[in-house]
């Protein structure tokens, strides 16, 4: 089901290349600055190929169901949670060292 649809232009960026995404197609698809997405493309039987954003989040949801009975994560375990923690504590560490 499509909900919107934008067109956009590829443009180069030092040696990568990228799509600005206009701020409604982000709000549509509930995405925010700085969230983790994973960017499959698909080609489909026509040929044609289709580039496709995810919530990263899914997945690693995927990867901890597939590890259940490998390893046991406490209920209140939140991957958003610990991924903040962690990135406090990298910025606390940068400033103590600078």
């Amino acid at each position: 089901m499509e909900i919107m649809k934008e067109n956009g232009n590829i443009k180069k960026w030092g040696n990568t290349k990228g799509i600005v995404l206009p701020k409604a197609v982000l709000k549509n698809a509930d995405l925010k600055d700085k969230e983790n997405v994973t960017i499959k493309v698909e080609i489909k039987e026509d040929g044609k190929k289709r580039i496709i954003i995810e919530d990263a989040g899914e997945d690693q949801l995927k990867i901890l169901d597939e590890l259940a009975g490998v390893i046991r994560l406490p209920d209140s375990f939140s991957v958003r949670e610990e991924r903040n923690s962690r990135k406090q504590e990298r910025l606390v560490k940068h400033e103590v060292h600078h």
